[in-house]
């Protein structure tokens, strides 16, 4: 029992865009913790399904799913991503997503961090 991790360069397909051009290859038997931006859900495609997400917000999938990468044109690029790069995948096979990307939820939180105030002291 064990699982191994290993990198995978993802090509010509340009992967993931501004997330990154490397995908992680896990294998074995065991505990698997993945951790997200926001909520995990998961997907199950049937033979022949195709499902179409924002690059930023797929997690894992399984290495036989067969996935595209494609850019998306025009006024789409904003509804999709910031990058405009949406992956399509088919099944049969499962797929986990994450709720947020990583700019949306950089987008969420840096209102939220306290702005650093400078003191400046009289000198008394």
């Amino acid at each position: 029992e064990g699982i191994e991790v290993e990198t995978k360069w993802s090509g010509a397909k340009t992967f993931f865009g501004s997330e990154g051009l490397i995908m992680l290859r896990i294998s074995g038997t065991g505990t698997l913790i993945v951790s997200s931006y926001g909520a995990i859900h998961s997907v199950r495609l049937a033979s022949g399904q195709k499902y179409v997400v924002d690059t930023g917000h797929l997690v894992t999938f399984e290495e036989h799913l067969k996935f595209d990468v494609k850019k998306v044109a025009g006024w789409k690029s904003t509804l999709f991503s910031g990058e405009g790069l949406v992956v399509e995948l088919t099944g049969p096979g499962d797929l986990t997503l994450q709720s947020r990307s990583q700019d949306s939820f950089l987008s969420w939180l840096i209102p939220k961090i306290p702005k650093q105030t400078t003191y400046v002291s009289s000198g008394s």
